[in-house]
C-alpha cells in the first residue's frame, strides 16, 4: 500500500472513532473489512496501490471482491457490512477531496432477513446468572461474571456499556449514568440486589479498584474484554444445555421483554435501553398476539360495551 492511501486509511479510522463515535467493535469490524478489500485488490491488480489506483476501481472489481468473500461462506449480514465499510471509506475520501468519484456507490446490499430477538425465559435467565458464579474455579472471577450478567439482565445494558463502566460510575445508591451509542447518556435504575452483586465482586477482587479505575478487570488487571464474557456464556450454555441464541445480548433482550410482559410501557423501556427510535424497542420487545388481544379486549372502551 502506498503512503498516501495508508495515510487516508488511518485518517478514516480516526474519523470513525472521534467524529462518527462508532463503538469499538464497529470500528474493528469496519477496519478489518476495508483491510481485506485493500489486500484483495492489491493482489488482484498485482501492483502496489494508492489513491490513484482505488479511484479507478470498476464496479466489476468490487463485485469480484464480494464474490471472493461469499466463497469464504460468510453471511449476508457480513457482506452488507463489507459494502457499508467500503462506502464509508470512499465517501470519506470524496468529502475530503482525495478522490473525485467511485463506482462503489453502485453496489447494492443484499436483502437481509429481519430476525426477531430471542429472549431467555425468566427462570433460565436467573439460572444463567447463578451459574456464572458457580462455574468458575476462582471465586472473584465467578462473582465478576455474575455482576456483569446482573447488569445485562437487571439494567438492560449492552455488554460494551457494562464493560466500559468505571468505579466512579456506580457510586450512586440507586442508579447508574450510562454513556451509550453516539455518546448519548441515560440514567438506569439499579436494584439493591445488583448493587450488592457488584460489591461482592469488588470485595473478592485481588486488586483494589478505586476511583478512576475500570470496574471490571481481567486476570492481568486491565479492563475486561467482551470475549471473556462471551466465552463464559458459552460454558454456561453447555452446562445448562441452552441454545446458541443464549448470548450476553439475549439477556438485554430478556430485560426488555420481561418488563413489557409485566406491564411496562414501550416509552419507558425505550428510555432504559437507550434507543433513539421506538421502532427499535418494538423489535426487542415481541409480545404474543394472544396477549395483545387479551389486553385490548380488557381495556378498550368499546370492548366493555
Amino acid at each position: 500500500m502506498k503512503a498516501d492511501l495508508e495515510y487516508e486509511y488511518n485518517n478514516w479510522i480516526n474519523h470513525l472513532i472521534n467524529i462518527k463515535k462508532l463503538s469499538q467493535n464497529s470500528v474493528i469490524s469496519y477496519k478489518n473489512d476495508l483491510s481485506k478489500f485493500l489486500i484483495f485488490f492489491q493482489d488482484y491488480i498485482e501492483k502496489n496501490i494508492g489513491l490513484k489506483e482505488i479511484e479507478n476501481i470498476e464496479i466489476s472489481e468490487f463485485r469480484s471482491f464480494l464474490t471472493h468473500r461469499r466463497n469464504s461462506e460468510i453471511s449476508s449480514n457480513s457482506i452488507a457490512r463489507n459494502i457499508s465499510a467500503l462506502k464509508s471509506f470512499f465517501r470519506f475520501l470524496i468529502k475530503n477531496n482525495k478522490i473525485k468519484e467511485s463506482s462503489v456507490f453502485n453496489l447494492k446490499s443484499p436483502k437481509l432477513k429481519k430476525s426477531l430477538p430471542r429472549p431467555i425465559n425468566v427462570d433460565l435467565a436467573i439460572q444463567v446468572i447463578k451459574q456464572a458464579e458457580e462455574i468458575e474455579d476462582e471465586k472473584w472471577i465467578g462473582l465478576r461474571n455474575k455482576a456483569i450478567l446482573l447488569l445485562l439482565y437487571g439494567c438492560g445494558l449492552r455488554i460494551s456499556e457494562a464493560l466500559s463502566l468505571n468505579h466512579d460510575d456506580i457510586q450512586n445508591e440507586d442508579h447508574i449514568l450510562i454513556k451509550g451509542k453516539g455518546e448519548k447518556e441515560r440514567i438506569v435504575p439499579m436494584m439493591p440486589y445488583i448493587k450488592k452483586g457488584i460489591e461482592n465482586y469488588l470485595e473478592a477482587c485481588p486488586k483494589e479498584i478505586v476511583s478512576g479505575d475500570a470496574l471490571f478487570i481481567g486476570k492481568r488487571f486491565s479492563r475486561l474484554s467482551p470475549r471473556i464474557i462471551q466465552y463464559a456464556l458459552e460454558k454456561i450454555r453447555t452446562t445448562l444445555s441452552l441454545p446458541e441464541t443464549a448470548t450476553p445480548h439475549a439477556l438485554r433482550h430478556s430485560f426488555a421483554t420481561h418488563l413489557l410482559d409485566s406491564g411496562g410501557d414501550l416509552r419507558t423501556i425505550q428510555e432504559l435501553l437507550g434507543h433513539s427510535s421506538l421502532s427499535t424497542t418494538q423489535k426487542y420487545t415481541k409480545v404474543e398476539t394472544s396477549k395483545l388481544l387479551d389486553t385490548y379486549k380488557k381495556t378498550h372502551p368499546l370492548a366493555k360495551k
